[in-house]
């Protein structure tokens, strides 16, 4: 037996075969109908389309046979691509280089052969369409004619073939396309709105707070986190659960998980993104037991917090699935940030404006600068004073629903009617958010201080706002106790002004 000699061009043959990508593909009846016909019309029991691959021959259509696949060595078909003419072996028995070939010793126990080369329009031939009969069978001029002519068809059938896998992948590519144009402009949207809500009179943490809730919505995120990060402190100030993820195990202060991924991000100064949370060193044992996948985090710049002093916000997110951060994620994530440090770091210039000028933008009123300077004025003086702090309350709620223009006209009014109250005797303050402080020398009751607190809401409720309240808490500054200070005092009105905030709750819920 002689296996067949590899044609002259035959690696440029074999990348010819690849691009129809037909190896190892199931049945087509396109092929199927052309192998039945060659079948019926030339009288054989057996008719295939064979591809010769480097190592074997392989078949797309079988007539008359489960299976052709063979050993190169053994392939009939590897001596039909030698040429591009039909070869016709009519008596394999009789032909040494086919005589003990285990195909016709054995099953097929071929005794015609005769293979049309499939030739590609570059001139390759990638394999043949070929009959088989176990019986004498002469295949004359006629026969020949038609098997090329049926070769011909196979090839159509393959270029037609590759054509539509081509329009099918130009149509996914299309369609990758779109999905990322619909991608990028709906992250534009997110960018924008994220942009508005810093533009608004929205606190920094109750921005920062939204927007990692759009960045969630528009990437998919599990879980989203506020951190506010100093130099050996961490804590989360606000977080977001997606999907009902609402028990993910972080602690509000986080000083123990320095240590941890989170933690050394944390100190960057740029985003990072973890695609395999569990394979990073740094990941902790308990977020990988409670299914984290991947994190990222960003930096969002320089921030000072009264209640927790200056530090870095870093806003944390968490996937709990195993998905790549996409480039366009990575894209959006990086713009939002750049967007919230931008926004934090110009509220933060307004606030050591407004600071240095000691007045509240918003209300007119004195701002806690003033309030510090005024309180130190009369300490000097070593003259008793009275402290009122009081809390607007309901604001959020107006925010929520009515929107922070008339949240603005809510603590505006309420600074009016406050002043209103309490001039000339007192002057008043905001401390930021709802907080507003009252200051007086000299004798002013507890009850009156309180009573017009309460005159001045009643006036908010008449105009506009029948929801408002207020919490409010006094405190003195003693004639005999010279070791009280400034902070003591307004630490003392600061628990009043809760604890009259408490009772009022708890009356509420009895009503």
């Amino acid at each position: 037996m002689q296996a067949a000699p590899l044609p002259d061009t035959e690696y440029a043959r074999l990348m010819a075969l690849a691009r129809y990508s037909v190896l190892d593909t199931g049945p087509e009846e396109s092929f199927e109908r052309i192998t039945r016909l060659v079948s019926e019309v030339l009288k054989v029991p057996v008719a295939l389309i064979n591809f010769v691959d480097q190592f074997r021959q392989w078949g797309k259509s079988c007539v008359g046979m489960d299976s052709s696949e063979a050993g190169r060595d053994i392939s009939f078909c590897a001596w039909a691509i030698l040429d591009n003419e039909v070869l016709v072996v009519e008596n394999a028995h009789a032909d040494p280089r086919f005589a003990d070939n285990p195909m016709v010793l054995g099953e097929p126990h071929i005794h015609l052969y005769a293979g049309a080369p499939l030739m590609t329009p570059d001139g390759h031939a990638i394999g043949t369409l070929c009959v088989v009969d176990e019986q004498p069978h002469p295949f004359g001029a006629r026969e020949v004619r038609l098997l090329e002519g049926f070769a011909a068809v196979v090839m159509e059938a393959l270029e037609l073939r590759v054509r539509q896998l081509e329009l099918t992948r130009q149509v996914a590519a299309s369609t990758a396309q779109m999905d990322d144009l619909r991608r990028t402009a709906a992250h534009a949207e997110t960018l924008g709105a994220i942009t508005a809500l810093f533009d608004a009179n929205f606190e920094p943490e109750e921005a920062t707070l939204a927007s990692a809730e759009l960045l969630s919505q528009a990437v998919n995120v599990d879980w989203a986190g506020l951190l506010l990060c100093g130099n050996e402190t961490m804590r989360l100030l606000s977080a977001w659960p997606a999907g009902g993820v609402s028990d993910f195990p972080v602690p509000t202060n986080l000083d123990d998980h320095r240590h941890g991924l989170i933690g050394a991000l944390a100190g960057q100064q740029q985003a990072w993104f973890v695609d395999d949370y569990a394979a990073h060193p740094q990941a902790l044992p308990e977020y990988v037991a409670a299914g984290v996948k991947a994190v990222a985090a960003l930096p969002l710049g320089k921030y000072s917090d009264n209640q927790y002093g200056d530090g870095k916000y870093v806003l944390a997110v968490v996937r709990n699935r195993p998905q790549f951060w996409r480039g366009s994620d990575r894209a959006l994530f990086e713009a939002a940030a750049r967007s919230i440090r931008g926004s934090l770091e110009r509220r933060a210039h307004l606030r050591e404006v407004e600071e240095a000028a000691g007045q509240d933008v918003l209300t007119g009123l004195g701002n806690r600068r003033a309030f510090d300077q005024a309180i130190r004025t009369l300490e000097r003086l070593a003259e008793p004073y009275g402290l009122l702090m009081a809390d607007l309350d309901g604001l959020k709620a107006v925010n929520d629903q009515q929107g922070h223009t008339a949240g603005d006209r809510l603590l505006a009014q309420f600074a009016a009617a406050l002043q209103a109250q309490f001039l000339p005797q007192a002057e008043v303050y905001r401390f930021g958010g709802d907080e507003f402080a009252v200051l007086w020398p000299g004798p002013l009751a507890e009850d009156e201080a309180l009573g017009r607190v309460r005159r001045a809401v009643q006036h908010l409720r008449t105009d506009g706002f029948p929801n408002a309240g207020a919490s409010a808490g006094v405190a003195y500054h003693p004639r005999n106790n010279g070791q009280q200070t400034a902070a003591d005092l307004l630490r003392l009105a600061d628990e009043r002004m809760y604890e009259a905030k408490r009772r009022q709750k708890v009356g509420s819920g009895r009503r």
